[in-house]
């Protein structure tokens, strides 16, 4: 009898827990899952005081940094940022030195493509996508330079890359443009778990954040990064807000920017009709909050790198069924098709934002039927298994060192 074949090794990296891991990319359990009929899966992170994915643990192989990360501390997620660079050179010779084929970096962090090619090979696939150096050498100058830097090394390295995935085709004509193949890129759009985030009854979720049923609710949901924008968007609504005390604007989670936005609120007097939820417990609140409102809020300041993703806020204010309301960039304009399943603005022009806004305001049956249309392609475009199948065969080509390109 022929000898059977080992099955070749993949190895994910990921600075979170697999129960973080989860939370922010739900198609992971399904993926480990499928990979592993096929190959031997290991799986590289910190460690969690959540339960580990059941399917997680049956079916990878676990190597977990002592460390836990506090998702809700902004300065915890960098200091374990740090630690997690520390620890990517051993992890990569280990991958390198016990025979793992290829490494699946499902992040995206500078350097990272760097590091990975360096302590562990050539065969590996990773993710392009947020570039948060650049979202905070915005405000801060002297990290510009150090920017500009990061993205030579970078593109040089993904130059080198066997196979990338992104989130929008935007990301790929970005790295078309400095040289590196459309053939070895793959666009994969944010997994949503569509039965978690989902339409529930709007009474219910009022009822919990205290909104009335005649109350106007505008909702944003993410974290508080700069290049989100709320602050312009708050300056936008306050004329609003106060030619119309039911207009509301609930600011679902928490990030470095919540403090001057709650002051920037109180210095305008909208403390009324300006909620803060802060980090929410579950992704069933946070679900609940997106429930609470009528218009879903995207919202990105309009930087080149706001272009190379679909975020959160899209993702799973389509899933739950709402109108939504995006900044015309990259990623979001390919999902959202302005007049058919939202609206678009530049998001330079707030005036542009109000009138779409009081669009919106006027007609419950045009946000009925948006939220309708976008929570059937979230149901299409978001699908876990549809994310799956797109990553899986891809990684398990590399894996047995065939080209797919």
């Amino acid at each position: 009898m022929p000898k059977e074949q080992p099955k070749p090794g993949i190895a994910f990296f990921f600075r979170y827990s697999p129960a973080d891991h989860t939370e922010l990319s739900p198609a992971v359990p399904e993926l480990i899952k499928r990979l592993s009929e096929s190959a031997s899966v290991h799986y590289f992170g910190m460690n969690t005081a959540k339960p580990i994915p059941p399917l997680i643990q049956r079916h990878a192989t676990l190597h977990l940094c002592p460390f836990r990360v506090n998702r809700a501390s902004s300065r915890d997620k960098f200091i374990k940022a740090i630690l997690w660079y520390l620890w990517m050179p051993w992890i990569g010779l280990r991958c390198r030195f016990t025979g793992i084929d290829v490494v699946y970096f499902n992040d995206y962090l500078p350097l990272g493509a760097w590091l990975v090619r360096l302590f562990y090979g050539r065969n590996y696939a990773y993710w392009v996508g947020d570039f948060l150096h650049h979202v905070y050498a915005e405000k801060t100058p002297w990290i510009k330079p150090l920017a500009r830097l990061i993205d030579r090394l970078d593109v040089a390295a993904w130059r080198k890359t066997p196979l990338i995935f992104t989130h929008a085709h935007a990301t790929v004509v970005f790295l078309e443009n400095h040289g590196i193949p459309a053939s070895r890129m793959i666009t994969v759009h944010d997994p949503c778990d569509t039965h978690l985030y989902r339409p529930v009854p709007k009474s219910e979720a009022r009822q919990r954040w205290k909104y009335a049923d005649n109350d106007f609710v505008l909702v944003h949901h993410g974290i508080l990064h700069p290049n989100k924008g709320i602050d312009r968007i708050i300056t936008a609504l306050a004329p609003l807000m106060k030619a119309d005390p039911l207009v509301h604007f609930l600011i679902v989670g928490s990030g470095p920017e919540m403090s001057p936005l709650k002051t920037q609120v109180e210095q305008l007097g909208l403390t009324e009709q300006v909620q803060f939820t802060g980090w929410l417990e579950s992704l069933e609140d946070v679900n609940l909050a997106l429930n609470a409102g009528d218009v879903g809020l995207v919202m990105r300041t309009g930087g080149t790198y706001d272009d190379f993703h679909t975020t959160s806020a899209l993702v799973h204010s389509m899933a739950a069924g709402l109108a939504v309301l995006s900044a015309r960039r990259g990623g979001m304009a390919e999902v959202i098709i302005d007049g058919e399943n939202g609206f678009l603005f530049d998001p330079d022009n707030m005036d542009e934002f109000r009138e779409r806004l009081l669009k919106l305001r006027s007609s419950p049956e045009l946000r009925r039927r948006f939220g309708k249309a976008a929570r059937d392609l979230a149901c299409e475009l978001f699908s876990i298994t549809r994310v799956v199948d797109r990553i899986s065969e891809p990684l398990l080509k590399l894996a047995r060192h065939e080209s797919f390109g």
